[in-house]
C-alpha cells in the first residue's frame, strides 16, 4: 500500500510539473558561445561588444557579381523581389538618398575635413605640391565631388572624398551601393533581421529564400555569396538536430534490440525504460523552468541520460527475476542511494561552474537522475511482480554465460606485484599528463561551420574592407570632443607601426569627423596655403581680381566646423552606428578597427600602449574567451580532484579498505581515456575534463552495486547491460561533427570500456562492509 500511495504521489508530480513547464514557451538555443562565461570587463568595454555582436548578428550582407553591369543590377532586382517575401521577418536595404545630395553634404566642410596627406604636407608647409596637385586636377577630369576653381580652388573637397571611400569600399552609384575593390560588377545588399539568428522559426522563414536565390542565380552566371551570423546559427541549428535525432534513435534502437536478446520479452523493455522517460521528461521540465533558454547541445547530452538511468532500472528488472519486488528494493537500496548520491555530486559539480552550458547540462542530469531513481523505487515493484522466475535458483542465459566469463578474470589482489606494477603506471601516466599534456584552450576549437561558409563569410568581409582581425580598441573619452582628441592622440602610435610594417592599418571614426580642434587646425592651415599660393593659382588659371576675392572670403569669413550632431544625420555616419551616444557609464566610446594580421610583438605593443592610457583599452574577444576556457578548465580539473577526494572518504566509511575496489576502475579508466584522448588530439581541453566526470559517475556506479550484490551473476549482468547502453548513449558522441559532443565521446568511449574490462579483476568474495 506504502508503494501504492508512494507511486501515485509521485506520478501526480511528474505530471503536474510536466504541464507547468509546457505552459512556458522556453526558447532553444543554438549559439555555441551561449555555452561560454560572461569573463570579466569594464563595463564599457563589455557593452561596446554586445553592441558590435548586435550589428552583426542581426544583419545578412548580401554580395552579387555577375561579368558586366547590366546583369548585376538586373540579379539585383530579381534578388530584391523575392527577399520582399521576407517582410515582416526582414527589412531589405537596396537603394539609398540621392548621389548628388549625400555627395554635396560634406561641401561646406571641405576646409576644416582634409585628408590626412593634404593635412601632413600643409603641416610641413609645402604648399608647392598642392598646388601642383590642384593644376593637374583642373587640367584632367578625374577628380572626385564638386569641383569649382572659385570656391575650392586647391580641390582639398576632392582629396577629402577620396580620403572617405578609402575606409568605406562601397560607393553610391545610381542608387545601388557598389563595391570598390572587385573588379566584377559587384552591389551589396543588406538584410536586417528583426529576430536574433539563433531563432529557429527566423533561421526556417529566411534560409530556403537564401538558398533558393543562391541557386537560381548561380544558373544565370551571377555569383551571390552570403556573409552573416544568421548562415552560421542555421549550420549550427541543422548540425545538431541532426546529431541529436541519429544518437537518439541509435540508442533507443541498441537498447531496444539488446534488451529484448537478453530477456525475450517486450515486458523488460517497458519496465527498464519507464523510469528513463520520466527521468528525462522531469529534467527537460525543470531545466524549461530553471533556464530562459535551453541550449540543443543540453538536449543531445541529455539524450545520453539513457546511458545513466537505466542502470538503475536495469540493476532492478534483473533482480526481479529472483525475488518478488519489496524484497528487491530491500536488496538494492543502499547501492542505488549510494550510486545515486555519487553521480549526483560528479555532475552536480557542474552547477558550480561558470559556463551556463554546463550549468544547464548539471540541472538536467541531477533532476533526471534522482526522477529516474524515485521511478524505480516506487513504479517498478507495482510493474515488476511477474517478472520472478518459478525455480528462483534458475538464472537468465544471459547472466551465466556473462558470469562465467568474469569468473575466468584474475583478482588483482592475488598478485600484489602486478598490482603495485598497474598503480605505478597508472600514476606515472597521471604525473606525465600533468606535466607534459597540452592544454587547448582556444574557442576556435568549437567552430562548427564547414570550411565553405567559413572561407565565403571572409570573402564577403574582405570585400566590404572590413578586418578579419578579431582584435580592436575602445577609445572613450566624457564627451564626444574629448574622445576624438584621445583617438588622434592614440593615431600616431598606430601610424608609427604601420611605417614600421607592424601594422597593414586601421579603421577609426577621427578618420571621417576629426575633433572640433582638429577641425580648427585644419581651416588655419588652409588659411596659410592661401596667403602663400592664392595669387600664383589665380594667376595660372587666369582668375580675376573680382574671383580671386571671393575665393579668399570663403576661408576667411569663419569656415563652418562639422560637429558630431550634424555629422550624426550624413549617409557616412551609416558605418560608425551611435558612436555618439553615451553609455550608460556616461562616457563616449569609438572603436578602432585594425586590419590584417597581428604579430606577437605588434599585439605586445598595442597591449602595452592600451596599459598605459585609461582612454585606451584594446580587446580580443577571441583570445579573452580563450583565457576564460584556460582558467576555467583549471577549475575544473581542481573540482574534479576535490569530488575524487569526497567521494572516496564517503565510501571509506562503508567499504572501509576495500574502497580502492570501488574507486580505482574509474580513475584508471578517467586517466587512460584522457591519455587517449590527448594522443588522438594533440592535447586535451575542458569539455574532455568534464567527460571525466560523466566517465566517473558511471564507473562509481558499476563499482558499488558489484561491492554491494557479492558477485551476483544478476548483477553482472545488468553492470554489463548499462554499460552498453552507455557507450551506445555516449560513445555516439565520439562519432560527431559538432566539437563539443566530440570532446565528450572521445573521452567516454574508451572511459567506459576499460572500467567494465577492469571492474573484475578489482573484486573479491570476501567483503567487509559496515
Amino acid at each position: 500500500m506504502n508503494f501504492k500511495l508512494g507511486a501515485l504521489i509521485w506520478a501526480i508530480f511528474v505530471i503536474v510539473i510536466c504541464l507547468f513547464a509546457g505552459t512556458k514557451q522556453t526558447a532553444v538555443d543554438t549559439s555555441i558561445m551561449a555555452l561560454l562565461p560572461k569573463y570579466e570587463q569594464k563595463p564599457l568595454v563589455h557593452e561596446l561588444q554586445e553592441q558590435q555582436t548586435a550589428e552583426y548578428a542581426n544583419h545578412v550582407f548580401i554580395m552579387v557579381s555577375a561579368n558586366n553591369k547590366q546583369s548585376a543590377r538586373t540579379a539585383i532586382s530579381t534578388i530584391s523581389s523575392q527577399l520582399g517575401t521576407l517582410a515582416g521577418v526582414a527589412d531589405l536595404t537596396t537603394l539609398v538618398s540621392s548621389a548628388s545630395t549625400q555627395t554635396n553634404a560634406l561641401y561646406p566642410y571641405r576646409f576644416a575635413l582634409l585628408s590626412e596627406p593634404v593635412a601632413k604636407k600643409l603641416q610641413k608647409k609645402d604648399y608647392d605640391s598642392q598646388f601642383r596637385s590642384a593644376l593637374s586636377k583642373l587640367l584632367s577630369p578625374m577628380g572626385a565631388g564638386k569641383t569649382d576653381p572659385v570656391q575650392d580652388p586647391f580641390f582639398l573637397y576632392s582629396d577629402m572624398l577620396l580620403g572617405q571611400t578609402m575606409n568605406v569600399q562601397v560607393k553610391i552609384e545610381e542608387g545601388l551601393l557598389r563595391l570598390t575593390n572587385i573588379e566584377k560588377p559587384s552591389y551589396l545588399l543588406v538584410l536586417e533581421l528583426h529576430k536574433n539568428p539563433f531563432d529557429l522559426p527566423t533561421q526556417n522563414q529566411v534560409m530556403p529564400v537564401l538558398q533558393s536565390i543562391k541557386q537560381q542565380m548561380s544558373k544565370q552566371g551571377v555569383n551571390v555569396s552570403y556573409s552573416g551570423l544568421l548562415l552560421h546559427a542555421a549550420k549550427g541549428a541543422e548540425q545538431a538536430k541532426f546529431e541529436i535525432s541519429t544518437i537518439g534513435l541509435g540508442s533507443i534502437l541498441g537498447i531496444v534490440i539488446i534488451i529484448i536478446l537478453v530477456f525475450r520479452r517486450i515486458v523488460p523493455l517497458l519496465q527498464i525504460l519507464l523510469p528513463v522517460m520520466v527521468g528525462c521528461l522531469v529534467a527537460v521540465a525543470v531545466t524549461s523552468l530553471w533556464f530562459e533558454r535551453v541550449h540543443l547541445i543540453t538536449i543531445a547530452f541529455g539524450a545520453g541520460l539513457v546511458g545513466v538511468a537505466v542502470d538503475y532500472s536495469m540493476h532492478f528488472v534483473c533482480e526481479s527475476y529472483l525475488h518478488t519486488g519489496t524484497t528487491v528494493v530491500r536488496k538494492l537500496f543502499s547501492g542505488l542511494l549510494l550510486g545515486l548520491v555519487s553521480s549526483v555530486l560528479a555532475y552536480g559539480g557542474l552547477a558550480l561552474t561558470p559556463f551556463p552550458g554546463l550549468q544547464q547540462i548539471a540541472v538536467f542530469s541531477a533532476t533526471g537522475l534522482i526522477a529516474a531513481w524515485l521511478s524505480v523505487l516506487l513504479f517498478l515493484p507495482l510493474i515488476a511482480t511477474k517478472n520472478t522466475l518459478q525455480n528462483k535458483e534458475n538464472y537468465l542465459p544471459a547472466a551465466l554465460l556473462l558470469n562465467r566469463c568474469k569468473e575466468t578474470f584474475p583478482k588483482l589482489d592475488q598478485f600484489p606485484k602486478v598490482a603495485s606494477l598497474f598503480i605505478i603506471a597508472i600514476a606515472t601516466t597521471s604525473l606525465s599528463l600533468f606535466f607534459w599534456a597540452t592544454p587547448q584552450d582556444s574557442v576556435r576549437l568549437l567552430q562548427t561551420s564547414p570550411p565553405s561558409l567559413l572561407k565565403e563569410d571572409q570573402q564577403v568581409q574582405q570585400a566590404l574592407g572590413n578586418s578579419v582581425n578579431s582584435a580592436f580598441l575602445i577609445v572613450s573619452g566624457n564627451s564626444a570632443e574629448a574622445m576624438l582628441e584621445n583617438e588622434e592622440l592614440f593615431r600616431l602610435q598606430l601610424d608609427a607601426l604601420i611605417q614600421n610594417d607592424k601594422l597593414v592599418g586601421y579603421q577609426a571614426i577621427s578618420q571621417s569627423i576629426p575633433s572640433l580642434q582638429r577641425q580648427r587646425q585644419n581651416i588655419d592651415l588652409v588659411k596659410q596655403l592661401y596667403q602663400a599660393k592664392l595669387d600664383s593659382y589665380a594667376q595660372a588659371i587666369g582668375l580675376s581680381a573680382q574671383q580671386k576675392a571671393i575665393a579668399n572670403n570663403y576661408v576667411q569669413e569663419n569656415p563652418p566646423t562639422l560637429s558630431p550632431e550634424r555629422w550624426s544625420t550624413l549617409a557616412i555616419s551609416a558605418q560608425w552606428p551611435g558612436v555618439f551616444t553615451p553609455h550608460s557609464t556616461g562616457e563616449y566610446a569609438s572603436i578602432i578597427r585594425l586590419k590584417g594580421h597581428l604579430s606577437e610583438d605588434s599585439i605586445q605593443q598595442l597591449q602595452a600602449a592600451a596599459a598605459t592610457d585609461h582612454n585606451i583599452d584594446y580587446v580580443d574577444q577571441i583570445a579573452d574567451i580563450s583565457a576564460t576556457l584556460a582558467r576555467y578548465r583549471t577549475k575544473v580539473a581542481d573540482w574534479l580532484f576535490v569530488a575524487y577526494g569526497i567521494i572516496t572518504v564517503l565510501l571509506f566509511f562503508r567499504y572501509r579498505l576495500n574502497v580502492w575496489r570501488v574507486m580505482l576502475p574509474p580513475i584508471a579508466g578517467s586517466i587512460i581515456s584522457l591519455a587517449c584522448a590527448v594522443f588522438i588530439n594533440g592535447g586535451y581541453n575542458i569539455f574532455n575534463l568534464v567527460a571525466l566526470m560523466l566517465v566517473f559517475g558511471i564507473g562509481l556506479d558499476m563499482g558499488i552495486f558489484l561491492q554491494e550484490s557479492r558477485g551476483s551473476a544478476h548483477t553482472w549482468l545488468a553492470v554489463s547491460l548499462s554499460t552498453l547502453t552507455s557507450l551506445l548513449a555516449f560513445g555516439l558522441l565520439a562519432l560527431s561533427k559538432t566539437p563539443v559532443l566530440y570532446h565528450f565521446g572521445i573521452i567516454v568511449l574508451p572511459g567506459l570500456l576499460l572500467i567494465w574490462l577492469l571492474s573484475p579483476f578489482m573484486q573479491t568474495s570476501r567483503l567487509e562492509t559496515q
